[in-house]
């Protein structure tokens, strides 16, 4: 029985696939965040020819920063769009403004300094997978909590002050649990722009948001006397802070520690 020999297009067609795994490999930075569109492997090529420690700041200097927050939100929002929260959650009431302002509070949106080839400091790939991550846990245990059509006022957290100042609140909580589980040598500013979390770590993410739902806040009567109640139809962001901290939302509360 005669070898079948593979044709021109089944030879190239596997030295495209052959090509492309050496440079994933070459480039472990670069797995999610080049399928995605925030960089291109042509940029980090031509980076590294010049300077072997060439990292994102290389490639993008002389850019805007505001440019590279749209080019850096842009992919995170392609990814996580496979997924399908963003639109439920903007379905929901959350407000196009509000998804900018979520992922500015957690991703770094602004050109790193960690060269390309620095497979452990550089978190690109691990803050996919961690925004991904927070994401479901946010949308398990809280946005799709049945308190969120129930009698409670917790589904006013997709409001645009209360989502940026309470997201302000949480963050802070599981950022020293993010320091502590990974035992990070400071507190990190961008909460998924660090190592991948263990699961571990998610539990006790998730732990925090089940707090959030369960704050007696959402339990107060609406009125806009703050010895009253609350003043749920305020978007006003001193208000918001005023509210949340008075009721008890706070960093202590979402920790377990008040």
């Amino acid at each position: 029985m005669a070898m079948q020999v593979p044709d021109t297009t089944d030879l190239y067609e596997v030295l495209v696939r052959l090509h492309d795994d050496v440079r994933q490999i070459q480039y472990p930075y670069s797995a999610k965040v080049l399928k995605w569109g925030i960089i291109k492997h042509s940029e980090i090529e031509d980076a590294l020819k010049k300077n072997p420690d060439a990292s994102e700041r290389t490639v993008w200097a002389g850019e805007k920063p505001a440019d590279i927050a749209v080019r850096i939100a842009g992919g995170l929002t392609a990814f996580i769009d496979q997924e399908g929260y963003r639109e439920k959650w903007m379905g929901a009431g959350l407000a196009e403004g509000s998804w900018k302002t979520f992922l500015d509070q957690y991703c770094l949106l602004k050109a790193d300094a960690t060269p390309f080839n620095d497979e452990d400091k550089n978190y690109r790939n691990a803050e996919m997978e961690n925004l991904l991550s927070l994401i479901k846990i946010l949308d398990e245990e809280v946005f799709s909590s049945p308190a969120m059509t129930g009698p409670t006022n917790l589904s006013v957290s997709f409001k645009s002050k209360w989502w940026k100042e309470c997201h302000k609140v949480f963050s802070e909580a599981v950022r020293y649990e993010v320091y502590r589980s990974l035992k990070l040598p400071g507190l990190p500013d961008k909460l998924c722009h660090t190592p991948e979390w263990t699961p571990e770590l998610k539990g006790a993410i998730r732990e925090i948001a089940k707090r959030w739902v369960t704050s007696p806040l959402w339990e107060r009567s609406q009125s806009s006397d703050p010895a009253v109640g609350v003043d749920f139809t305020s978007n006003n962001e001193s208000s918001v802070k005023v509210f949340l901290s008075s009721n008890g939302f706070t960093t202590l509360y979402l920790e377990g520690r008040a």
